[in-house]
């Protein structure tokens, strides 16, 4: 995992299929989500995710899985959002 911009992160799987990648997304943000903190309060996780498709570069990868990211925070927020394999 690593910072990619000021709130948002970065966690790439090697050779992993999307069903794994979906489930371990999920259970991420489930995590956060029952996280409480008395300063804080409660936080939520929204996330995007992308599979690497044939012949793709990292940089539409990327493109495709912060379209999805911004998805899911316009959908409510606290959700994971798929992105569609390009065409």
């Amino acid at each position: 995992m690593i910072r990619w911009g000021g709130e948002e992160f970065v966690i790439v799987l090697d050779a992993c299929r999307q069903a794994t990648a979906i489930d371990l997304a999920e259970r991420i943000r489930a995590r956060v989500a029952a996280y409480r903190d008395s300063e804080v309060g409660k936080v939520t996780l929204s996330l995007g995710l992308a599979t690497l498709a044939p012949g793709e570069m990292t940089d539409a990868l990327f493109a495709r899985a912060d379209a999805a990211l911004y998805q899911a925070k316009r959908g409510g927020r606290d959700r994971l959002s798929i992105a569609p394999q390009p065409d």
